[in-house]
């Protein structure tokens, strides 16, 4: 650095044209040794990405998916570009990135939990009623790498999944790199996945109470998805505490904005 232009008396530097040199003294810190000037490594794909949603909230040199495709192409997951070709009431296994989350009031009292997952080829709208609230709904709101099985729903040319069932991804890649993809496959059948659940013996959520009457589901999301810094950033979706949305139906398409 060079300490040029500065008035004489301005904080000690020097006079204009008797600039120099000063020293910059990179010894004591340590990583000069470490790692030698010009020769940083190449980041890994995998920090790559990691960096690219930590600054800038979104994956560019390759989408998060890429890392998992081995599992769901084991697994038999169906992509979004394909689930046109399924039948109404069939059964379907789909993965993705979550990037939106609603659980807006409706006429018929119920909290609708309605998300919508992206992978490779497009989004994949899913909506969880109450029903299957009590064992998905924690994971829904706590992971952002989900794999979900339900039922195909289609109207008109739309299509969506009623989910029955769901799983943090990542926890299943856990598992299959630590016992195999039959480990992974018995887990699912059990309900043995850790990631985005409740602890054991916590207290349930209760139902809130409005001063209108309304009574408000303990699973509707009432604060901004995500958790711990670990978690990707928050641009990454997007999320509403409820609102009545644009969808087509229940579990149609959402007409909410995405971070992607």
């Amino acid at each position: 650095m060079t300490a040029a232009g500065a008035e004489p008396g301005q904080g000690g530097l020097l006079p204009r044209g008797q600039e120099q040199q000063l020293p910059l003294e990179l010894g004591g810190d340590g990583f000069g040794g470490l790692v030698p000037a010009g020769e940083l490594r190449e980041l890994t794909p995998a920090e790559r990405v990691e960096a690219e949603l930590a600054i800038l909230g979104i994956d560019l040199s390759q989408h998060v998916l890429t890392f998992y495709a081995r599992l769901i192409a084991e697994l038999g997951v169906i992509r979004a570009a394909d689930l046109h070709r399924c039948q109404p009431g069939e059964r379907v296994l789909v993965a993705g990135v979550k990037v939106a989350t609603q659980t807006p009031a409706i006429r018929s009292g119920q909290r609708i939990i309605f998300a919508t997952l992206e992978d490779l080829t497009g989004p994949v709208d899913l909506a969880f009623f109450e029903s299957v609230q009590e064992r998905c709904a924690a994971r829904v709101f706590g992971s952002w790498l989900l794999a979900v099985r339900g039922r195909l729903r289609r109207v008109g040319r739309s299509v969506s999944v009623n989910a029955a069932e769901c799983w943090d991804l990542a926890a299943l890649a856990e598992i299959r790199a630590a016992r195999g993809i039959g480990a992974v496959r018995a887990a699912m059948r059990a309900g043995d996945v850790p990631g985005g659940q409740v602890a054991p013996g916590a207290p349930a959520a209760a139902t809130i109470i409005l001063p209108n009457g309304f009574a408000l589901s303990r699973y509707a999301e009432t604060g901004g998805p995500g958790g711990p810094v670990a978690s990707p950033p928050r641009l990454l979706w997007h999320a509403s505490p409820g609102s009545a949305g644009g969808w087509e139906s229940a579990g149609g398409r959402e007409d909410a904005g995405r971070g992607r």
